[in-house]
């Protein structure tokens, strides 16, 4: 059965859930089940479980007052809150004692992102986590939380960060470090991190890197440990010298639109003076004609002079050299002046 109605993210995060070990059951339904039966999460937020054979002890002396706490999945049921107890009863199992081959429970049916979102919330608060535990928590509380909402299952308001932070109880700039780890961190660093011998500090400063960086980081931490100011002092380093690259690479742009427009002015100055030149022509050509009679042409004889020499000029146009073609754009622009 799937889980029906909407759910306020308030009630998956209620200071009950924070302050006390024991879950709320008055939604839940009673059930006695065979614990070999009862699947584990196989993403637990706590890797290890600890002193199974003391609670184990303990069941026998007093019984076991507390029941596990299931989701029904598409049919299996597994374990929300009690992944200690339930392998206490395992373990009393199996060394014979068939008291323990039914046990209480109490489930309740979810889909497999209200079940996600209840093992997160559950186990994040009823247990210690190392730094690393609590990193993933955030990534997977995250990811959960988005996907609920665009099922419809939970309503969400404000940022996906913040509420997460609310939840897991870290500030915003804690949040952000978790979420770069969690994004830019490669694996073999994520297992030193995991190992405890890089810190969440140097995780951070780690994921900042470029993967080859990060990769002799891990190499190093597998051996000895590794300190955030170290690391630290590396990505200063290189934030320095991509700085410098930057302030580099501008002032060669820079250079490089001076010369542009020194190589405009030359160019300007040799149109300019190109120019002079033919004028100091015609000047010369106005004044030899002076006294004689310059030879007649008709306008329809100019014209068909002109088209004559335009054809061969296309025909020779690889021939003609830079200053010629000024020229020619010249006698151009002043036709286009005289219509």
């Amino acid at each position: 059965m799937a889980v029906s109605g909407k759910f306020s993210c308030l009630d998956l995060i209620s200071k009950a859930a924070r302050e006390s070990t024991e879950a709320k059951t008055t939604e839940y339904t009673e059930i006695w089940l065979n614990p070999l039966t009862v699947k584990e999460s196989p993403q637990n937020t706590h890797k290890e479980c600890k002193n199974i054979e003391q609670l184990a002890d303990s069941f026998l002396l007093t019984g076991q007052e507390q029941p596990t706490v299931l989701a029904r999945v598409n049919g299996e049921f597994w374990i929300v809150d009690g992944h200690r107890r339930n392998k206490a009863n395992i373990l009393l199992l199996e060394k014979g004692d068939k008291r323990f081959e039914k046990v209480r429970y109490f489930y309740k049916d979810m889909t497999e992102t209200m079940y996600e979102l209840s093992l997160l919330v559950g186990n994040g608060f009823t247990q210690d986590l190392t730094p690393y535990e609590k990193t993933e928590l955030a990534g997977r509380l995250k990811s959960a939380l988005k996907k609920a909402k665009e099922a419809g299952e939970i309503e969400l308001h404000g940022s996906l960060r913040a509420l997460v932070g609310e939840i897991i109880g870290e500030t915003s700039g804690q949040m952000g470090r978790m979420e770069k780890i969690n994004n830019s961190l490669i694996e073999e660093a994520k297992e030193q991190f995991q190992a405890g011998n890089i810190g969440i500090s140097a995780a951070y400063e780690t994921a900042r890197l470029p993967e080859a960086e990060q990769k002799k980081i891990a190499e190093q931490a597998a051996t000895d440990k590794v300190e955030a100011k170290d690391i630290a002092a590396m990505v200063k380093e290189r934030q320095q010298k991509a700085a410098d690259e930057k302030k580099l690479n501008e002032t060669v742009k820079r250079a490089e639109k001076a010369a542009k427009r020194a190589e405009e002015a030359q160019i300007g100055a040799a149109q300019a003076s190109l120019l002079a030149e033919r004028s100091a022509e015609s000047a010369d050509q106005s004044a030899g004609f002076t006294g004689m009679n310059p030879p007649e042409l008709s306008e329809s004889d100019i014209e068909n002079e002109a088209v004559y020499t335009l054809r061969e000029l296309i025909i020779l146009a690889k021939q003609i050299t830079y200053n010629e073609l000024l020229v020619l754009q010249d006698i151009l622009m002043k036709c286009n002046n005289r219509e």
